[in-house]
């Protein structure tokens, strides 16, 4: 991302602290802007107050879970074209069916090394930039 480029909003919603901070760490080392939430809830108000380019959206956490998060995201018209990408250590497919009948644009099982969801995110981006 060149200086001239407008920052990307990049939000992380992950109860768990560590992995809040080593995805905070990647990505604003590639030039992001990066908020976070511990929960769903914060990360539903964060996702409408700062209307993030792209959610990396955890799917296991405690009170408003991810699945809940997207929805609601994706009721919002101001969020239509925010990037979802959910994370979870699950790899069942019925929860691949519901992260993508919800509207999520992707879907990465954790653990996940730092390229990996680097080039999620950045291939999602590429797809949403119109000449």
């Amino acid at each position: 991302m060149s200086s001239s480029d407008k920052k990307k909003k990049l939000l992380v919603v992950d109860d768990e602290e560590l992995v809040r901070k080593m995805v905070t760490l990647w990505f604003e080392r590639e030039g992001f802007s990066v908020i976070s939430a511990e929960n769903g809830t914060e990360g539903l108000r964060l996702a409408i107050q700062e209307k993030p380019d792209v959610v990396l959206l955890d799917i296991m956490m405690p009170g408003l879970h991810g699945f809940e998060v997207c929805k609601r995201i994706r009721e919002q018209s101001s969020l239509a074209q925010t990037i979802i990408i959910m994370t979870s250590a699950r790899s069942f497919k019925p929860d691949l069916d519901k992260a993508k009948e919800l509207g999520a644009n992707d879907y990465v099982i954790k653990p996940s090394d730092s390229a990996n969801l680097l080039n999620t995110v950045n291939k999602h981006l590429a797809k949403a930039v119109r000449p």
